[in-house]
């Protein structure tokens, strides 16, 4: 049970914190670029870049690992809504603009990944 309830507690806290950034974004981009969903998940690359290189050296709990792993950055990047966008682009007849999401999402997500790993291993050495 506690397994369960540390991945609900860090979803629901990625979840807000998600929807906090939307908000902001929104106040700065216009709605024809999901620029909320797209600055989550590129923080979220960047987190866990950091905390799997850092918990590589470092010993964390089970639960504490579904927490921040499964549930805080699971809730907080989300590649269902990052694939609804991308499908409403496509819809709207927007499809450069599909494309061009579809492909800057992927390919700096992964980037921000390995930035995250290699900055976090540099900054933490053991």
């Amino acid at each position: 049970m506690e397994k369960i309830f540390a991945v609900a507690l860090g979803g629901a806290a990625g979840s807000v914190g998600r929807y906090l950034i939307a908000l902001v974004a929104g106040e700065y981009h216009s709605n024809a670029f999901p620029a909320g969903t797209f600055f989550a998940n590129l923080l979220g690359c960047l987190l866990i870049g950091i905390f799997w290189s850092l918990f590589d050296k470092v010993y964390i709990s089970n639960e504490f690992r579904l927490f921040l792993f499964t549930g805080f950055l699971g809730g907080f990047t989300t590649f269902s809504t990052f694939a609804r966008e991308t499908v409403q682009l496509f819809k709207a007849g927007e499809h450069i603009q599909a494309f061009t999401y579809l492909a800057i999402s992927n390919v700096f997500g992964l980037g921000m990944v390995a930035i995250g790993f290699v900055l976090a291993h540099r900054l933490f050495r053991w």
